[in-house]
């Protein structure tokens, strides 16, 4: 996960934000805790595979809330972290629309966690 993404904050001028340290700002120092703390809470909930649903990409964007939430300890999504994750759910949903056997754990939430925090990136600030 030492993607990099091409999000730059030019005004400070702060180097540029990973995928792995994009929560860093909200006390999430690595993204596979977010990865590994999703699909424990989707597994919880019934959810050991991939759906290309809207409804499985509900479930999917809860579960990845409620493991911000627990990760941070607060009670609600910054709006900018909110909105991070709706473009996450639109991006994961189309590029794995034609592939219903995308593997979950390996695949789908680390590809959703990449959109969330490179959209994170860009709006933080």
């Amino acid at each position: 996960m030492d993607e990099r993404t091409d999000h730059t904050n030019a005004d400070d001028g702060s180097a540029d934000c990973t995928t792995t340290a994009s929560f860093d700002d909200h006390g999430i120092d690595d993204g596979s805790d977010l990865i590994r703390r999703t699909y424990y809470r989707l597994v919880a909930d019934g959810d050991d595979a991939f759906e290309p649903t809207e409804r499985f990409l509900d479930r999917l964007a809860d579960a990845f809330i409620r493991a911000y939430l627990t990760a941070t300890d607060a009670y609600e999504l910054p709006p900018h972290v909110a909105a991070a994750i709706d473009d996450a759910r639109v991006w994961v949903g189309v590029e794995f629309a034609a592939a219903p056997d995308a593997d979950l754990r390996g695949t789908v939430i680390p590809a959703f966690y990449r959109h969330a925090a490179g959209f994170h990136c860009a709006y933080r600030d």
